[in-house]
C-alpha cells in the first residue's frame, strides 16, 4: 500500500512536472509568436518605406551601373520615362485632391459656433503654416544647397553662344535632323496616354509633346532648357485654384442647408480622387528607382550631387529648429508659462506622431497630455483635432525648403518674386495636405510647376523623404 501510495504520488508529482513544463513551454513559444507577429506587424506596417528605400538603392545602382556604359540620349529617354509617367498621373490627381479638401476645411471652420477658441486656433494655424513656410523659404535661400547639383551650367554658355550668335546655323540644323524616329512616336504616345492636367489635354494640342520628344534624342542639352520653357507656359495655376477652392469654402458655409449637396459632392470627389491616389501611390517604389536613376545619368558631377543632397538635410534640419525656438517664444509670450513643461506631457504624443507620420493618430495621447497638464477638455476636444488636421508647420519648412531646392539646381536662380510665391503656395496649400505617403513631395512638384521651374530633380527629394 506504501509503495503504491508513493507511486501514485511520484505519478502525481511527474504530473505536476510535465503540465508545468507544457506551460511554461506554451508561456514561450506565446511570447515568440507575439514577438514574431510584433515584428511581422512593424514590417508591415513600414512596408511603404521599406520598398522606397529599396527603390532609392535600386535606381543608385542603376544610375551608376549603366553611367559607365555610356548611354546614349534614346536609352536615358526610356530610363527616365516610367518616372515621367508617374509624375504625370500624380499631378493629374493632386490638383482636384487638394482642392476638393480645402473647400470641405474651410467650409467647416465656424467662427461663431465656438467662438473665441475658434478665432485662435484658426489664427494659430495660419501663423505657424505662413511661419513655416517663410522659414523654409528662407533657410533654403541663404544656405543654396541646390548649387552644387548642375547638371545644366556646362552646357549653358555654350548654348547661349550657339544659339545666340549663331542662330541660323542652329536653325538649320534643327530642320535638318528633327525628324521623328518610331522612338519619338512611341514615347510621345505614352506621355499622351497619361496627361498631367486633366482640363488641359482637352484644351491643347499634343504638339509641344511631340516636339520636346523630337529634341530629346537629338539634342539632349538643349532639352532640359526647352522643358522649362514649356511648363512655364503651360503651368498649373495653382494660386488662382487655391483662391478659388476658399472661396467656395466660405460660400458654402455661408449657404447652409443649400450648400450641403455642394459640399457632399466634394467630400465624395476627394474620397474617390484619395483612392485612386493610393492606387497610384503603389507604382512609387518602381517609379523612385527610375527617377533616380535618370537623375543621376544627367548629373555631370555626382560627388557635388550627394553634397547638395546633404545641405539640404542640414538646411531643413536648420529651419525646423528656428521653428522650435519660434514656438517656444511664442508660447511663452502669450502663456507665461515655462514651455518645457508642456513639453513633458506630450512626448508620448510627439514619438507616436514622429513614428506614425501622422498626427491625427496622436489624438488619444495628446488628449491624454492635456488633460494632465490641466487644459479644459472643451478646449482641447475642439483645438487638438482642427490643428492634427490643419496645422502643418513642420511639413512647411520641408515644402518650401525643397522647393527653392529643387529650383536651385535649373539653369538659373529663383527671383524674389519667385520665392514668394513658393512662400504663399506652400502656407496655403499646407491647408489641405492629403493623407497619402510622400504627400509633401507631390505637392513640392504641384508647387515648382505652378512657379514655373522643371521638376526634372525632384526625384532626389525621395531619397531623404523617410528622413525628415
Amino acid at each position: 500500500m506504501v509503495a503504491m501510495s508513493s507511486k501514485k504520488t511520484a505519478d502525481h508529482e511527474n504530473d505536476s512536472v510535465v503540465y508545468f513544463n507544457d506551460a511554461g513551454d506554451e508561456l514561450k513559444l506565446e511570447n515568440e509568436r507575439q514577438k514574431k507577429d510584433g515584428c511581422v506587424g512593424c514590417l508591415r506596417e513600414n512596408l511603404f518605406v521599406i520598398l522606397i528605400l529599396i527603390g532609392v538603392a535600386v535606381g543608385f545602382g542603376i544610375g551608376f551601373g549603366v553611367r559607365q556604359l555610356n548611354p546614349s540620349p534614346v536609352a536615358i529617354t526610356w530610363i527616365e520615362m516610367p518616372g515621367e509617367i508617374y509624375i504625370r498621373i500624380l499631378q493629374l490627381a493632386v490638383l482636384p485632391l487638394i482642392a476638393s479638401n480645402l473647400i470641405v476645411v474651410i467650409s467647416s471652420l465656424d467662427p461663431k459656433e465656438h467662438g473665441l477658441d475658434s478665432l485662435l486656433t484658426v489664427a494659430y494655424i495660419i501663423f505657424f503654416n505662413f511661419a513655416g513656410a517663410a522659414i523654409g523659404t528662407t533657410m533654403a535661400t541663404l544656405i543654396k544647397p541646390g548649387l552644387s547639383i548642375y547638371y545644366l551650367k556646362a552646357f549653358l554658355s555654350e548654348t547661349s553662344f550657339r544659339v545666340g550668335v549663331n542662330m541660323t546655323a542652329s536653325a538649320e540644323v534643327q530642320d535638318r535632323e528633327l525628324t521623328p524616329t518610331s522612338s519619338d512616336v512611341f514615347a510621345d504616345l505614352l506621355l499622351n496616354m497619361f496627361p498631367d492636367n486633366i482640363v488641359g489635354m482637352t484644351l491643347f494640342s499634343d504638339l509641344d509633346l511631340s516636339l520636346t520628344a523630337i529634341v530629346l534624342c537629338t539634342f539632349k542639352r538643349l532639352l532640359c532648357i526647352l522643358i522649362i520653357i514649356v511648363n512655364t507656359t503651360f503651368c498649373s495655376q495653382f494660386s488662382g485654384v487655391l483662391l478659388t477652392c476658399i472661396a467656395f469654402g466660405l460660400a458654402a458655409r455661408k449657404a447652409g442647408e443649400i450648400g450641403k449637396p455642394f459640399l457632399d459632392f466634394f467630400r465624395s470627389l476627394s474620397g474617390v480622387v484619395l483612392k485612386l491616389v493610393n492606387v497610384f501611390l503603389q507604382c512609387t517604389p518602381v517609379a523612385v528607382a527610375f527617377m533616380i536613376a535618370a537623375a543621376i545619368l544627367n548629373v555631370e558631377d555626382i560627388t557635388t550631387a550627394f553634397a547638395g543632397l546633404g545641405m539640404f538635410v542640414l538646411t531643413v534640419t536648420a529651419g525646423l529648429g528656428v521653428l522650435f525656438f519660434l514656438w517656444i517664444i511664442v508660447y511663452g509670450a502669450i502663456a507665461l508659462r515655462n514651455p518645457f513643461i508642456y513639453l513633458r506631457y506630450m512626448v508620448k504624443a510627439w514619438f507616436i506622431g514622429f513614428a506614425t507620420t501622422s498626427p491625427v493618430v496622436a489624438l488619444p495621447e495628446i488628449f491624454d497630455g492635456c488633460d494632465r497638464y490641466g487644459v479644459d477638455k472643451l478646449v482641447s476636444r475642439f483645438s487638438c483635432p482642427l490643428l492634427a488636421t490643419l496645422l502643418a508647420d513642420g511639413p512647411s519648412v520641408f515644402i518650401s525648403s525643397a522647393a527653392v531646392f529643387v529650383a536651385q539646381t535649373g539653369p538659373e536662380m529663383p527671383s524674389a518674386g519667385k520665392l514668394v510665391i513658393i512662400w504663399l503656395l506652400t502656407a496655403v496649400s499646407a491647408l489641405a495636405i492629403p493623407p497619402i505617403p510622400s504627400a509633401s513631395i507631390v505637392i513640392t512638384m504641384t508647387i515648382l510647376s505652378s512657379a514655373g521651374f522643371s521638376t526634372a530633380n525632384a526625384a532626389y527629394l525621395y531619397a531623404v523623404d523617410w528622413l525628415l
